[in-house]
């Protein structure tokens, strides 16, 4: 509507605030991140870039595992493509794969972290579906 408010129907209250970027079972969201050269990360402070995800990258950052730096797990099915450079994925078990350009790969809640081993940025697009946690 031209008022701003939304139209009779709408499925979802679109007025709350993001309290987390993972989206919970059901919801949906979309996540732009740019990955900077690992040559980077030479000289970084580890625990004030930690506190800075952690502002940044609510619901997210502290998914990360402390014990495998970029590890991370989440309660979601993750549609990823790279839309600039290219990316390692690597998965739980220790296998690796070369992601360039137009790569897409999903990614089904398990541990993976990205890497980015060149000299020159790399961005994705994520598209996030949350999920009901599976139980044992």
């Amino acid at each position: 509507m031209q008022d701003g408010t939304a139209p009779r129907g709408t499925p979802a209250d679109l007025s709350a605030t993001a309290e987390s970027l993972l989206p919970g079972p059901g919801g949906s969201g979309m996540t732009m991140v740019r990955f900077p050269p690992s040559s980077v990360f030479a000289s970084v402070d580890v625990t004030a870039a930690d506190e800075e995800q952690r502002q940044a990258l609510p619901g997210l950052a502290q998914r990360f595992d402390p014990e495998r730096p970029g590890f991370h797990t989440t309660p979601t099915v993750d549609y990823v493509i790279v839309l600039e450079g290219e990316l390692w994925l690597e998965l739980d078990h220790g296998s690796e794969t070369l992601l360039r350009k137009g790569d897409v790969v999903i990614q089904n809640g398990t541990p993976h972290a990205w890497h980015n081993r060149t000299s020159q940025p790399a961005t994705i697009a994520a598209v996030s579906v949350g999920t009901h946690p599976v139980s044992d």
